[in-house]
């Protein structure tokens, strides 16, 4: 039987995100439902970019404006020397999955720190998303319309698939599926090993971020250009809602119980946090100079 303390440290634990402070050089645990911040990490500088949470509750961070990312585990705050620019950050088998540009590799380094090793690429990397069995990485390139799909496991050359588009960020829906969103504004489906184009549509202009909620309905995502936030149908690939944004929508995240949906707003220092059901806002928090990442501990 859970105790009340123990129930109450859960149903807290389902409210919490973390969020990258890129103007601050900090990192937030930010508790959503009583919008307190709740602890801040010095990053040392580095502009803190992009950012992820461990399902054991570790945090990594890009530090984009220097050559590392940063680790916060058990308490402990370590800094990892990577040389380029370290631009997105993913946790697969207890291991910090690292989309480095400048360098034109993913690297792969243990949650302790260690550096295991690096896959080179044939242009600098952008954003990345694990498959759904943490075996492979499916990485964006700068100035390429291909994706890099690399072994985690095994050391592999590296496969391109090309898309004939300008895939920015990506990530696998609950079904399986990998939707990427497009510089130009649109928003992409594919299928399977060799990422068979099942749906397209436009959205805005700058099609940024995105999450699914938890029972795999509806897909969240930001665009930076249009100042909006689309909800999609993830069964017909239709958007139901277009949602003014009041600021610069980066990175969101949607809440392990599935009903708030928060957004980083970069210019505006502050989390906005809204209702999945209704699709309003029903909270603002401020956190600090540019936040960029945000992800919610138990997505």
């Amino acid at each position: 039987m859970i105790g009340p303390a123990a129930a109450e440290g859960s149903a807290r634990a389902r409210r919490i995100v973390w969020t990258a402070l890129e103007g601050a050089g900090e990192l937030a645990k930010v508790d959503v439902a009583s919008g307190e911040v709740l602890r801040r990490v010095d990053t040392r500088g580095g502009g803190p970019h992009n950012i992820v949470v461990g399902p054991d509750g570790t945090v990594v961070a890009a530090l984009w404006a220097s050559d590392r990312i940063v680790i916060v585990r058990r308490g402990e705050r370590t800094s990892v020397r990577l040389g380029g620019h370290p631009h997105d950050v993913k946790i697969a088998r207890n291991m910090v999955v690292v989309a480095n540009q400048a360098s034109e590799r993913v690297q792969l380094v243990k949650l302790d720190g260690t550096f295991l090793r690096r896959i080179p690429l044939k242009a600098d990397p952008h954003d990345l998303a694990v498959d759904p069995k943490e075996r492979r990485a499916w990485v964006t390139l700068e100035g390429s319309e291909d994706l890099a799909v690399v072994h985690l496991l095994r050391r592999e050359p590296v496969r391109y698939v090309s898309t004939g588009e300008r895939p920015h960020d990506l990530l696998f829906a609950p079904n399986g599926d990998l939707w990427v969103t497009d510089w130009e504004g649109a928003l992409h489906v594919y299928r399977g090993r060799r990422a068979r184009l099942v749906r397209s549509i436009p959205l805005g202009v700058e099609a940024h971020h995105l999450d699914f909620t938890p029972d795999g309905r509806f897909c969240w995502v930001t665009d930076h250009g249009a100042g909006a936030v689309f909800v999609i149908r993830t069964r017909t690939v239709r958007v139901v809602d277009r949602i003014p944004f009041p600021g610069e929508p980066h990175h969101l995240t949607i809440l392990p119980g599935g009903q708030r949906a928060v957004v980083a707003d970069h210019a505006g220092g502050r989390l906005i946090v809204y209702d999945t059901g209704t699709r309003r806002r029903v909270r603002t928090i401020a956190v600090g100079a540019g936040p960029h990442g945000v992800w919610a501990l138990g997505s």
